[in-house]
């Protein structure tokens, strides 16, 4: 029974990488754009309300499955380090913070559906949708970027895991920081790209746990 729960443990990043992509599926076939005015943003988003209603449920799924995938996680980072496991709790406490992003998007979306629905507030609807939006583009490059950095740390110096995975993870950190540099630095905007890796590298890892219960 122990082992079965473990695996289901594991098994949450996968979840929370297909609640979380659906979740962007949803927003990108949906008519309701933050930048429009705020009239039209609302008459949107009112005529295609349970899109949105969908988008909070997922994130707020997506956000507690990263909660259970990070104590999987963290587990095994801390039989890998040994010893207090400062870099596996830095590691469970960084994907904390990165499942807190995802419910605080999920509060701002469904904040602005009642803005739009319940409170007559067309301004602050589209504000509330703004955050909704920006908040996992603004915090997860950095969030994600110390969050596979304390686990690479610990994933190299271990033969825990496939050879390919414990590179590809510090490759992929750096490679997390320089993405976050330019998009902070530059006009376009990276961190779509960013959150779709991070969601890449958390469905990946959650398969290597679910071997490593088995």
């Amino acid at each position: 029974m122990t082992n079965l729960w473990q695996r289901i443990s594991a098994s949450a990043g996968i979840g929370a990488a297909l609640c979380l992509a659906i979740s962007y599926a949803i927003t990108f076939t949906a008519v309701a754009k933050a930048a429009a005015p705020d009239a039209e943003y609302v008459r949107a988003l009112v005529a295609e309300r349970m899109k949105w209603e969908w988008v909070t449920f997922l994130r707020l799924v997506g956000g507690v499955l990263i909660l259970s995938f990070m104590g999987s996680l963290s587990s095994r980072l801390r039989v890998d380090e040994g010893g207090p496991g400062r870099l596996a709790s830095a590691a469970f406490g960084l994907g904390v913070v990165w499942a807190g992003v995802w419910l605080l998007s999920a509060f701002f979306n469904s904040a602005s559906i009642m803005l739009a629905t319940s409170y007559d507030d067309p301004g602050g609807s589209r504000i509330a949708g703004i955050l909704a939006r920006e908040t996992p583009y603004v915090l997860t490059p950095i969030v994600t970027f110390a969050l596979l950095l304390a686990t690479s740390t610990v994933v190299l110096q271990s033969g825990g895991f496939a050879k390919s995975y414990r590179f590809g993870t510090a490759g992929l950190a750096v490679l997390f920081l320089v993405l976050a540099v330019i998009d902070w630095a530059g006009p376009g905007s990276l961190a779509p790209i960013v959150v779709a890796l991070a969601l890449a590298w958390t469905g990946a890892t959650s398969v290597m746990l679910v071997r490593g219960a088995r």
